[in-house]
């Protein structure tokens, strides 16, 4: 799908406005590196996929420098709009695709990427890990939580062309893209409902520059 067409789609998704808790994923992922206030302040931290500022508003309160990017300017005024209406204010904010990050090389602490690659879907995939590892400081660390093919959300129906990815696109992306980072984890975050008949199965990625 182009990128034209994606804009569309995300314009039209953020036009409701978004969720309106952070992930409770992003939540551990932060504090658990910086659990001490006066050290965020110093932190620039970026939501890539901020959508309408679920994220962005979280960032803001607990003290760090939060940038967002995303490819829909519907989202990108929601989330200045949220900010403003919060009394908060972003570092920056641009509109921006995952593959393609207006940011200056090593220039985030930390990164947060929340149901966004399996929107862009698996031709950004290795582009948009490598431009994370090149805006990541070293030491830097990141968190991308996206659809696995065994997701709930991947199966029939799926009005937003959510792809599911499976275990072997994730390997070979990662090989592809980051070759200069220390570390990568490949976890998975799963919760399942009904008995198990319904399954959200998650890859939850970590960089480590």
């Amino acid at each position: 799908m182009s990128e034209t067409n994606d804009t569309v789609r995300w314009d039209t998704w953020n036009s409701a406005g978004g969720p309106k808790y952070p992930h409770d994923k992003v939540i551990q992922f932060l504090f658990r590196r910086y659990p001490d206030p006066q050290i965020r302040m110093h932190r620039d931290v970026l939501d890539l996929g901020c959508g309408s500022g679920v994220h962005m508003r979280f960032l803001t309160r607990e003290g760090f420098r939060a940038h967002g990017r995303d490819i829909s300017p519907v989202a990108i005024r929601n989330t200045l709009q949220s900010l403003t209406a919060a009394g908060l204010e972003a570092a920056s904010l641009a509109v921006g695709s995952v593959d393609q990050i207006d940011a200056s090389d090593e220039s985030f602490d930390a990164i947060v990427c929340i149901g966004v690659l399996d929107c862009a879907g698996p031709a950004r995939l290795s582009a948009a890990l490598g431009e994370i590892v090149r805006v990541l400081r070293p030491g830097g660390s990141a968190l991308a939580v996206f659809a696995s093919d065994k997701d709930f959300r991947c199966q029939g129906a799926n009005p937003l062309e959510i792809h599911g990815f499976s275990d072997d696109e994730v390997k070979d992306a990662v090989s592809a893209a980051c070759a200069n980072a220390k570390a990568v984890w490949t976890d998975r975050f799963i919760t399942t409902y009904e008995n198990m008949k319904i399954q959200q199965n998650e890859h939850l990625l970590t960089i480590i520059k």
